[in-house]
């Protein structure tokens, strides 16, 4: 929920739900197999520990409740294939450099990341199965009501898998509210692979501190412009529901 513990010794956990729709087939731009649908259920685990207010370690292990996907069989009609089980582990280093302005604070990022193939090869699979190494850099400051977020990251993949990148662009309101305190978030990601893929997805989150152990997050994004270089589903929405306890 970028709300890592901030002091040396503090770690903290969060668990992550993931329903994601997708509505069409595409190729390029344009829709190749109309009504062609994806269905898929993620439950994310994740884990941050803090060395120091700079250094930190995160994982991040995905595990597949259920995928669907409809294909065309070849003769005009649909065949139906499915996934189930772990995800690609991700592991990452982010290393931060704080600083505290007048009416305002926060920190600049760099994030070396490795990805580490646990999702299996199937015919069908939510997750690469492939080693990557990756980099992020992000900039985020908040002042007492206001927060603001950008970032970007890359990957590149050991086996015959794209370039892939993502930047996002986060701005919030911040509230406090009977002891808590939270933020409303509107948010803008581009994912971009060196295949021809780019997906632009962005909106609404809601964010609530409950109190110093608990912490929630509920966010809504819609792709607003979907293309794919190889014939892939797209034209969706993804909903995520996040609880995180912090040390």
């Amino acid at each position: 929920m970028n709300m890592m513990p901030r002091w040396s010794g503090g770690w903290g956990v969060q668990t992550i739900m993931e329903h994601r729709t997708e509505r069409d087939l595409l190729l390029g731009g344009e829709v190749a197999n109309k009504g062609f649908g994806e269905e898929v259920n993620v439950l994310h685990l994740e884990g941050v520990y803090t060395w120091r207010r700079a250094v930190r370690l995160t994982a991040k292990l995905p595990y597949v409740l259920n995928a669907r996907r409809e294909m065309p069989d070849g003769s005009g009609g649909k065949m139906i294939q499915r996934d189930q089980g772990l995800g690609d582990l991700t592991l990452a280093l982010p290393l931060k450099k704080y600083f505290n302005l007048d009416g305002r604070s926060g920190s600049w990022s760099f994030k070396p990341m490795l990805r580490v193939p646990l999702a299996g090869e199937d015919e069908y699979q939510i997750y690469d199965d492939a080693w990557g190494t990756g980099l992020g850099l992000s900039y985020e400051f908040e002042t007492y009501r206001m927060f603001f977020f950008v970032g970007t990251s890359g990957w590149l993949y050991r086996e015959d898998k794209p370039f892939e990148s993502q930047s996002s662009l986060d701005l919030g309101y911040k509230f406090e509210a009977k002891g808590s305190n939270g933020a409303i978030l509107w948010e803008s990601d581009f994912q971009y692979k060196d295949d021809g893929s780019e997906t632009l997805l962005a909106g609404p989150a809601f964010y609530w501190n409950l109190n110093d152990l608990t912490h929630m997050r509920l966010e809504w994004k819609h792709d607003f412009h979907d293309r794919q270089g190889v014939l892939d589903h797209g034209n969706g929405d993804a909903f995520k529901l996040s609880i995180g306890w912090v040390f």
